[in-house]
């Protein structure tokens, strides 16, 4: 998945507009073609970069695309402007064709093209969901969390951003769960040796190393009114349950962290 840059389709299409709207015409003279081509052959070259990743999907407008770039190309070059000669009927006819395969091929093919718009949930910035969603702790606290609560909230955020409820109650729980375990070993100066392992265990056990009960009472909180309905099948999670959800928890992986700070 990468982000589309609308802006790369409008450009293209609004200077192909400029181009064969009064602007290309046979006799003319090459040197001003070539200035009015240079916008076109631009946005041609942005357009097949941007659509690199779903060339499947838009074969033929990447085929035409490539044609039409490549007959601008031959036009554009510094011998034509130092000879200043004008543009032939053959090479008018030939771009004016490649224009429309190319948007007869993007017509055809954009329509089964799946391109979908991130709405925003809450007052979360999209692109740090996206992209690196422990950003919404300070740094001071980037050192404390484990690999595996980052890459459990990383998942977490994505179906946050992509509107899957139930994963993202499933995974922002086992990211909270990697970070208890992580806050218990160090408060407790030893690695978690018991075979049981649930929530109810490890909060009994960080209260026991004297964890402060506004962590622990935030945990149970947790525990009891969110963490255990959600991994029952036969319960589902809504979107505003999971947005509210990864709120709780992101609270208490702050305090959690902030913490461990503190510890030796």
């Amino acid at each position: 998945m990468k982000q589309t840059d609308v802006n790369v389709y409008y450009q293209l299409g609004a200077s192909i507009g400029y181009l064969f709207g009064g602007n290309l015409r046979t006799g003319q003279d090459s040197t001003e073609a070539i200035m009015n081509m240079s916008l076109p052959r631009t946005w041609l070259h942005s357009f097949l970069r941007q659509t690199e990743d779903v060339g499947r999907y838009l074969k033929d407008s990447r085929d035409a695309a490539t044609a039409f770039l490549k007959l601008i190309e031959q036009i554009s070059t510094n011998e034509r402007i130092l000879k200043h000669d004008t543009i032939a009927q053959d090479e008018c006819v030939g771009l004016f064709s490649a224009k429309e395969k190319f948007e007869q091929c993007l017509e055809r093919e954009t329509k089964t093209l799946m391109v979908f718009t991130v709405t925003p949930k809450g007052a979360y910035d999209t692109a740090v969901l996206l992209s690196a969603p422990e950003e919404e702790l300070p740094d001071r606290l980037h050192p404390e969390l484990p690999p595996t609560f980052l890459a459990d909230l990383g998942q977490a955020a994505r179906c946050l951003l992509f509107d899957i409820p139930v994963g993202c109650a499933f995974h922002v729980c086992r990211a909270t769960e990697s970070l208890m375990l992580a806050y218990y070993e160090k408060l407790a100066k030893k690695k978690w040796s018991l075979a049981k392992r649930d929530w109810n265990t490890y909060i009994q056990h960080l209260t026991k190393e004297g964890a402060p009960a506004d962590i622990t009472t935030r945990l149970n909180e947790i525990r009891a009114m969110n963490r255990n309905p959600y991994i029952h099948p036969e319960l589902d999670v809504s979107a505003e349950e999971a947005q509210v959800l990864y709120k709780l928890c992101a609270g208490v992986n702050y305090y959690m962290a902030d913490e461990m700070t503190r510890l030796p």
